[in-house]
């Protein structure tokens, strides 16, 4: 694969229509992410942070407030909400 010249890249990250469709993509996840925790009865929260790292890269994460409902532990079923979500769609 090609890369592109750093200053092009910067130029494409720091693009708001970039960005927009990252904070996009990332509202859809999260969105199917809930559907999955609310469905299974979970309580965590999914919310998404977005912003531009400080060499100049956009990034959108999707977090769950609720570590053992992603991974499970003894207590709290796997419910993996947040992986289901994206491998989903």
């Amino acid at each position: 694969m090609a890369r592109l010249p750093k200053g092009v890249f910067e130029q494409v990250m720091a693009n708001r229509r970039v960005q927009q469709q990252l904070r996009t993509v990332a509202n859809r996840k999260a969105a199917a992410a809930r559907r999955i925790t609310e469905d299974e009865g979970g309580s965590a929260e999914i919310t998404v942070h977005s912003g531009v790292r400080p060499k100049g890269r956009a990034y959108t994460n999707i977090q769950s407030s609720s570590g053992a409902e992603e991974y499970g532990t003894e207590q709290t079923p796997r419910r993996r909400a947040l992986g289901r979500a994206v491998r989903e769609g």
